[in-house]
């Protein structure tokens, strides 16, 4: 590549329902509450196990601590699942695909008729998932871009984050993105 030319990467990415189900899954099991809330459900869990055949344990306390323990270990993924599903009907930029031009400059995005310009400097931080690339403008809004859609270009749009960005805001371990890019090929 000669010295004045930019590195560029296109591709165009679609959110598929496991994809937001990932991103959920990884945001919420990598949080300080969501580990804490696993780890009481499991404690919930066994307290009930080791208190059901014991007759001087009151009853509503074993009660409690089983649905404690559900509540927090089965039933909380299986809300994520709900409101994923819930949300791939209603919102309607998971609906179609979005482009992503990326060069040094900017990142344009292209959805059907709207396209968005996003400077380096809107960007909050770049993190991979373990299946997809997330892309956070804010900390509560994010971009999610599936490594399968990525594929090849996925390494030359990480070397561009990391020219454009700071080492703290580009998380990403390339051993593993490269692992992910080749079980999708």
């Amino acid at each position: 590549m000669k010295e004045n030319e930019q590195m560029k990467v296109e591709f165009e990415s679609c959110v598929r329902e496991k994809d937001l189900m990932d991103f959920k899954i990884y945001h919420n099991y990598h949080s300080f509450s969501g580990i804490a809330g696993l780890v009481f459900g499991i404690i919930a869990l066994i307290i009930f196990a080791l208190t059901v055949t014991n007759d001087s344990v009151n009853i509503s306390y074993k009660l409690m601590m089983l649905l404690f323990g559900f509540m927090f270990t089965v039933y909380t993924p299986i809300s994520m699942k709900l409101k994923v599903k819930q949300q791939m009907k209603t919102v309607q930029a998971l609906k179609e695909p979005v482009k992503y031009i990326v060069t040094e400059d900017k990142i344009v995005l292209k959805q059907g008729d709207i396209t968005e310009d996003l400077l380096w400097e809107d960007i909050f931080k770049i993190k991979f998932t373990g299946k997809s690339m997330v892309m956070y403008l804010t900390a509560v809004r994010a971009n999610i871009i599936p490594i399968k859609d990525m594929g090849a270009q996925t390494e030359r749009f990480v070397q561009i984050a990391g020219k454009k960005l700071k080492p703290f805001q580009v998380k990403v371990n390339m051993d593993k993105v490269n692992r992910a890019v080749e079980r999708n090929r």
